[in-house]
């Protein structure tokens, strides 16, 4: 029996494929294997690493017992640069998990706003808008990710926020330990589609702290390949049980200096050095085995969100700067067969460079106003905070009254400063060309509102829907490449 997900998704391809897709429209030079690798995707799974240099990748976590390997054998890797954008944490995830620059998104510093995301609506937005039957799940130790997956009328189906763990690398196995759990649960379902979304702290928190050419920062490079490993392993599990296809995408935010400004301490990124503005992105897409081991040189950061819409049928916003990394003709003409694979990788980082100087002045102030509240909260407010926390948990006699109170006026007075230099460091963004663009697009509408989608569910509640059983059927096999000429 042809299970509805996947009628309704040979649908879509083929409305696609005749141009009748007016909520995404044809794609030029579409092959009847494109259209396979649409068919083929049930699930995505997008696998973000912060602060992970490739090149460290490369030397540290390209044996047989990484998931970076398998990922790369698996499918398509790229070298990629943010030369031009901020280097910080949340701006560079927010273009990941939006499809659109800093100069649109406006996200200048690692202070969570909501507003940046009810204007530019994240990758979860979108899918629980369109598609409300996806099932959307996110796994994090960081709070970025829950919030931004809560904001809005379209949460994602499952927040995860995982505590516990004395390190991040603890933290990180209990999101791996969430993350496999969830993935093999998808064979008690085999016809509900799902997105995912699971992160890694440990290589930023080794970088911070010991740099990026650091042994600390090297093993945390190998622990997240092993954590990937497990994740990958599960996927293969879920799909030799089910037959369904995963559509997997690691990527990172940005790099890392390579040496400590301080001992035990450092910036990290944020600026415009080769190492902090070095990214990569490896996609295996479902069905596309014909590519595995390959290398792309156009990939970017901003296109990973067009690419999730686009596995799932889902319409662009016509403001995206990012393209379906499966579908668009530049893209797709920019995959190359390397001999070495790794060493074609390596001299793509090596040619990484520096940006215009006033490009690179312009970025360095809009880091230095942009970063300023969020050093003040967490590396001055928030360890005085804690100290006096312990005072009053102590139980002192007017000790932990005294401690209470200066904790009561830190928090209010620092809470204020704290805002004060957030807003200034985003009115330096906005004068430095963060945020300067307007969505095209209209905001999403709120739910129950006359343009809300609605579910699956409830446009099915009152119907009975069979979907045919094409499997024994004569009807002949549809030629993509004769439709599109």
């Amino acid at each position: 029996m042809t299970t509805t997900k996947q009628f309704l998704c040979g649908a879509t391809v083929a409305g696609l494929v005749a141009g009748t897709g007016a909520a995404v429209g044809p794609q030029a030079g579409l092959s009847t294997l494109s259209a396979e690798w649409m068919l083929a995707a049930e699930h995505v799974l997008l696998l973000g690493t912060d602060g992970t240099n490739l090149d460290k990748i490369l030397e540290y976590a390209s044996g047989d017992d990484s998931g970076f390997t398998m990922l790369m054998d698996r499918g398509i890797t790229a070298a990629t640069s943010i030369i031009g954008h901020q280097t910080m944490s949340t701006p560079s995830w927010s273009t990941i998990l939006t499809g659109v620059w800093d100069d649109k998104h406006g996200v200048v510093s690692n202070i969570y706003r909501p507003e940046p995301y009810t204007t530019w609506p994240s990758v979860f937005n979108l899918i629980e808008y369109h598609k409300p039957e996806i099932d959307t799940t996110v796994i994090s130790g960081r709070g970025l990710f829950t919030e931004m997956a809560s904001t809005g009328g379209y949460p994602a189906d499952h927040i995860v926020g995982i505590s516990g763990g004395s390190t991040s690398a603890e933290m990180d196995a209990l999101v791996t330990d969430e993350t496999v759990a969830r993935i093999l649960a998808t064979a008690n379902n085999p016809d509900l589609s799902t997105f995912m979304f699971a992160y890694q702290s440990q290589v930023d928190h080794a970088g911070h702290s010991f740099g990026g050419g650091s042994q600390e920062y090297a093993q945390a490079v190998i622990n997240v390949g092993a954590n990937f490993k497990q994740i990958l392993e599960a996927v293969a599990q879920a799909e030799a049980a089910t037959g369904d296809r995963w559509t997997i995408i690691a990527v990172t935010d940005h790099g890392h200096q390579q040496n400590p400004d301080l001992p035990g301490f450092s910036l990290g990124h944020g600026f415009q050095s080769p190492n902090e503005t070095s990214s990569f992105i490896m996609f295996s897409l479902a069905g596309n085995e014909a590519q595995a081991g390959a290398q792309n040189l156009a990939y970017r950061t901003v296109d990973i969100t067009p690419t999730i819409l686009q596995v799932f049928g889902i319409p662009m916003r016509s403001d995206f700067d990012g393209v379906p990394m499966q579908t668009d003709p530049e893209l797709l003409n920019s995959v190359v067969f390397p001999v070495d694979l790794k060493q074609s990788l390596t001299e793509a980082i090596d040619s990484f460079g520096y940006p215009n100087i006033g490009t690179e002045i312009m970025l360095g102030l809009r880091a230095l106003a942009g970063g300023a509240g969020y050093m003040l909260q967490s590396y001055v407010l928030n360890p005085i905070d804690n100290y006096l926390q312990s005072i009053i948990n102590q139980d002192i006699f007017l000790i932990s009254g005294l401690a209470e109170g200066a904790q009561w006026a830190l928090r209010t007075v620092g809470g204020v400063a704290v805002d004060v230099v957030a807003e200034l460091g985003r009115a330096v963004g906005y004068l430095t060309g963060a945020g300067v663009i307007a969505p095209n697009d209209a905001p999403l509408p709120l739910p129950g509102g006359a343009e809300f989608t609605g579910s699956l569910e409830a446009l099915l509640a009152d119907h009975a829907v069979v979907a045919p059983d094409l499997a024994d059927s004569d009807l002949p096999q549809l030629d993509v490449d004769t439709l599109v000429g």
